[in-house]
């Protein structure tokens, strides 16, 4: 009676002697009768193999837990490491590579704006609700001749010559021929090549790159740069097609709505660049017979 007690008393005690919370004396009192128990030695092996079982099952679920952890950090790391790839693609290798390709395309605009001592230029607009106006610039000898003609009805043209001290105009139109002199309105020539399209600043530059897509396509026969502003809705888009080796714009094109008044056009514009250089004769910069048209008006009086 006196061993089923002792067993009673001992396997209540085992729990805690597993875990290391019993006292020395009782210590040696569970191992005493655990050494001479069979069945308390039995329930001692049992129990410890099921908190072995346990801790095994406890470091295989930690074991899991880090690698599910160590999973997901690198999964993290690959995530934040491409962000950072497209982050520095759009803010340093895109900029860059515009950067490059407008800085040049200015600077060739630059040089052909050298040549601008003898040169022709026309300029063509297209409306969706206007009329086609055009602009023809020719320049030589300091004088600059610029030919404006519109169509449609009442077509006209105007032929103006910009001399150093004064401006000659020659109007054709449905109503008759006129001339009208006045005072030159301008200090110097003014050339039509337009170098500022691109950017003032190095500022400007990489704000323009950063906003510009940049494909290359064929126009004309000729290479170009269509230059267009990533932001712009697509129905709106500011289009630039400039000439990959001169740095001349070639073709403008914008789309968007018009506000007038208390409604809003949907307007289509187009503008279209011609340049030759080198080509304009004394032929090309002559006035047409005075006689032929009617005076009608002369700052000089």
């Amino acid at each position: 009676m006196k061993e089923k007690k002792d067993c009673k008393i001992v396997q209540d005690l085992l729990p805690n002697y597993i875990d290391k919370l019993t006292s020395e004396e009782t210590n040696t009192y569970i191992e005493e009768h655990v050494n001479t128990c069979k069945d308390c030695k039995k329930v001692l092996d049992n129990m410890q193999k099921d908190i072995q079982l346990q801790e095994k099952k406890l470091e295989k679920k930690k074991v899991e837990y880090i690698k599910k952890y160590n999973r997901r950090l690198k999964t993290l790391k690959i995530t934040l490491l491409s962000i950072i790839c497209i982050l520095v693609v759009l803010f340093v290798v895109f900029p860059g590579r515009n950067m490059v390709i407008i800085a040049s395309l200015k600077n060739k605009a630059e040089v052909s704006n050298q040549k601008s001592d003898n040169m022709y230029t026309k300029i063509s607009h297209y409306s969706s609700i206007t009329s086609p106006l055009t602009f023809e610039y020719y320049y030589k000898d300091d004088i600059v001749k610029v030919i404006t003609t519109t169509s449609g009805l009442g077509a006209t043209t105007t032929t103006e010559y910009r001399y150093p001290d004064q401006s000659r105009i020659f109007t054709d139109a449905p109503y008759g021929k006129t001339l009208t002199i006045l005072d030159s309105l301008e200090e110097g020539y003014v050339s039509p090549i337009l170098t500022d399209i691109y950017y003032n600043s190095i500022t400007d530059l990489f704000s323009m790159s950063i906003k510009s897509k940049i494909e290359t396509i064929e126009l004309d026969g000729k290479e170009c740069y269509m230059i267009s502003n990533i932001f712009e809705n697509e129905e709106s888009k500011l289009r630039w097609y400039v000439d990959k080796d001169t740095g001349l714009l070639l073709k403008l094109v914008q789309r968007g709505l018009v506000q007038e008044q208390y409604q809003s056009t949907y307007q289509a514009t187009v503008i279209e660049y011609e340049y030759s250089f080198g080509t304009v004769t004394d032929e090309d910069m002559k006035e047409p017979d005075e006689t032929e048209y009617t005076l009608i008006g002369n700052d000089e009086e």
